[in-house]
């Protein structure tokens, strides 16, 4: 038996043991069925009952912590893998919330109901990269009180981002008592080259004026150290890929809960977040000099060299929003506003060539991205025929953004016509929505929405969403949906006087561009990106069982990427420029099954899901939107040996992951050698010493299934080996 076998086999071995033991503890319940009264609750809340929707709790967090990042979690959600943000593996350590394949940059992140936009203050590569960690370690884990996971046309209500999915990060609410914790954890790699972790954090809630007033503070320091410049392999080219980046994280956030009256609230967030990267020499082309004398052949080793272990990217981010919600005799309301800036300090990337991405300076610059938002949105529960709550809301979204590191490229053609202020960009969205949820009779719900939105450059889009639960018997129940979602262009992509350049190889493989040098710009015509998502299934629900299958499909159209249609040429000298823009692409697929089940017990739980995808294609170019496994395996199995003492068994077995096959750009060679199947398996306890004090140990990779990044055989990332973490929390 094959090694990733035998490890497969072993992981359910273990919980199907664990299993068996709990069960036959138990004695035999009879069957009690009760019948629930009519209630109708929001749109919202009815979407999030779909199929493609998920929550992960604080227990959950508790007792499977994550190292630094949620995204360790959330990736064990079904439709849900880390990916980098292109297809290409460049900066494939920059591993992203990736749903349903459809890639990190239609993975909409909110933190309570609130976007989170600072990666796009992260330049955009020709191909789609981004040198980012994305924007899913802005809440520490300690202050979490849920996340919500929501794919296919659940997502869609959620506007521009959402076409993937959305991950909702809701923190720990304000109490009317003094409450709080004091956590500290660590991480501690077996393999001396890999990073290890370590983080503290705070969480303090109680009233200021009694049943009034109350506030909420938190606080969170975590530092995950680089992995060693020399832990991959060296390439047959002399070159080595770059190993994992470390990160520091310094977060504090306040809130002030005032309820005004028996009817309203006003609730004031502030948070003040810092991200600082430790260099380990990705140059966005994967590879930097190994040896140090030039002989792979890239010309700014010097400064990649220069700055190995150097803190070369530096995130802050501010955040204020104001809300406030009513709770009124004909229905609910609240009104948002909120404003985010974002300082992305970093070392230059260069523009052009083999080198786009790589550092070629010790000087850092800022770029600076402000975004307002106002959004307001009512319930109103109505007896037309049938019960129903329809939701009306309008949004106002205002991003200025200025980036003078990213727009030096020269124009050595002399014909592009780039706009004398280069480094400003902005964009405004305006929207609305009205969504209606009918309970049509005591077992069918339905929901009618659409949303219209009006971008400043792409135009106006209309979304419109159906999705319906249909009761079948006491034990089955009948989901569908369908969605248009919807993504306005980045600023980048809009921005004339955002300019790349290629001497030759990078020019598309086209007879059009078959000799010469290229030049991107930006398209204020471009159109937004959207994608038609369905999603039907079953969920079946039966005493300690639940289990659900589900089919989901997302037919992607005007997907923006760099074009091949040469609009201008011109020749200087000896030399040839064609003149590229960033354009709209007709059609991708997206396709493919997800399933659950969950089995409970008195002191035990054991769940599983799985993904399979059938279909990730552009239909252009024949390769992947994202490369993530062919299928998604995970389980974890929680049990409760006393109410001091619980045991927690974690395994995922991902699919072969497909590369691309076929070649965009002139005079490239393409490694089409797939990732092999491999599976991780963790297991870890935790003991309450009393009502204060708690502590979790456990074991991560439990059998040491490393991968390292080589590009030779087309691993584009590094999966870590065993590790061996600790935490230890104090809560009054």
């Amino acid at each position: 038996m094959n090694k990733p076998l035998l490890q497969s086999a072993l992981a359910f071995a273990v919980m199907s043991a664990m299993s068996a033991a709990v069960h036959s503890e138990e004695q035999m319940v009879q069957e009690n069925v009760t019948k629930l009264e009519t209630i109708v609750v929001t749109a919202e809340e009815q979407i999030k009952q779909s199929l493609g929707a998920s929550v992960i709790t604080e227990e959950d967090l508790d007792r499977l912590p994550v190292v630094n990042d949620i995204s360790e979690y959330v990736r064990r959600m079904p439709g849900v893998n880390l990916t980098g943000n292109s297809a290409t593996g460049q900066r494939g350590n920059n591993r992203q919330i990736d749903i349903r394949g459809m890639g990190p940059e239609n993975t909409l992140i909110l933190i309570d109901g609130k976007p989170v936009n600072s990666r796009n203050s992260v330049r955009y590569g020709w191909r789609g990269e981004r040198d980012t960690r994305g924007d899913s370690n802005w809440v520490p884990a300690d202050a979490i009180e849920s996340i919500e996971v929501l794919r296919g046309p659940a997502a869609a209500r959620y506007g521009s981002g959402a076409m993937g999915g959305v991950v909702n990060i809701k923190t720990k609410k304000v109490t009317n008592e003094v409450h709080g914790s004091v956590e500290v954890f660590t991480n501690q790699p077996e393999n001396s080259k890999e990073g290890a972790t370590h983080r503290e954090s705070f969480n303090l809630s109680g009233p200021i004026i009694k049943d009034t007033l109350s506030y909420r503070l938190y606080g969170n320091y975590a530092k995950t150290d680089s992995d060693s410049p020399d832990i991959n392999p060296v390439t047959d080219g002399g070159n080595r890929a770059a190993g994992r980046e470390g990160v520091e994280n310094k977060d504090i956030a306040g809130r002030l809960a005032w309820q005004i009256n028996d009817q309203q609230n006003l609730i004031l967030d502030a948070s003040v977040g810092r991200q600082g990267n430790e260099y380990t020499g990705d140059i966005q082309n994967s590879n930097f000099d190994a040896a140090g004398d030039g002989s792979g052949g890239f010309s700014n080793a010097e400064y990649v060299l220069g700055l190995l272990g150097q803190e070369t990217n530096t995130m802050y981010r501010d955040s204020y929003a104001l809300t406030h919600e009513g709770n009124w005799a004909w229905g609910d309301t609240k009104l948002i506003a909120q404003y985010d800036k974002t300082k992305n300090k970093r070392i230059p990337e260069s523009l052009a060539g083999g080198p786009e991405g790589s550092p070629n300076s010790f000087d850092k610059k800022t770029s600076v991205l402000e975004t307002m938002r106002f959004n307001a949105e009512t319930n109103i529960p109505l007896e037309i025929a049938v019960p129903q709550v329809l939701t009306l809301g309008a949004e106002w979204v205002e991003d200025e953004f200025n980036d003078p590191a990213s727009t030096v490229q020269a124009d050595n053609s002399g014909v592009i016509d780039l706009p004398a202020d280069r480094e400003n960009m902005n964009s405004r969205i305006a929207s609305a929505y009205i969504e209606d949820n009918f309970k049509i009779t005591d077992s069918t719900d339905m929901v009618l929405g659409v949303r219209f939105d009006d971008h400043s450059k792409s135009g106006s889009n209309w979304s419109p969403s159906f999705n319906i639960t249909q009761r079948l018997g006491d034990y089955f129940t009948l989901k569908g949906g369908v969605a248009k979602a919807y993504k306005a262009p980045n600023m980048y992509q809009n921005a004339e006087g955002y300019l790349l350049f290629t001497r030759g190889n990078g020019c598309p493989d086209s007879t059009a561009t078959a000799s010469g040098s290229c030049y991107l710009v930006g398209n204020a015509d471009l159109k937004p990106e959207t994608s038609l998502n369905k999603e039907v299934g079953v969920e079946f629900a039966k005493d300690d069982v639940k289990a659900s299958l589900t089919w989901f499909r997302n037919d992607y159209e005007n997907k923006i990427t760099s074009g091949d249609e040469v609009i201008g040429t011109t020749t200087v000298g000896s030399t040839t420029y064609h003149l590229l823009q960033w354009t709209n692409i007709p059609k991708a697929l997206i396709q493919g099954v997800e399933g659950s089940v969950t089995l409970s017990f008195d002191n035990a739980s054991w769940t599983n899901n799985f993904t399979y995808m059938i279909d990730s294609v552009n239909k252009t170019t024949g390769n992947p939107l994202s490369v993530v496994p062919n299928y998604t395996i995970n389980s974890i199995f929680n049990y409760d040996i006393t109410d001091q003492f619980d045991v927690n068994f974690v395994y995922t077995q991902y699919g072969r992951q497909k590369p691309r096959e076929f070649a965009e750009t002139r005079n490239t060679t393409m490694n089409t050698t797939s990732v092999k199947s491999y599976g991780i398996a963790g297991i870890n306890a935790g003991y309450k010493f009393n009502s204060q004090f708690s502590g979790r140990i456990g074991v991560s990779n439990l059998f040491d299934e490393q991968l390292l990044r080589d590009n030779d055989v087309n691993q584009t990332y590094n999966e870590p080996g065993r590790a061996y973490y600790a935490s230890l929390k104090y809560q009054f």
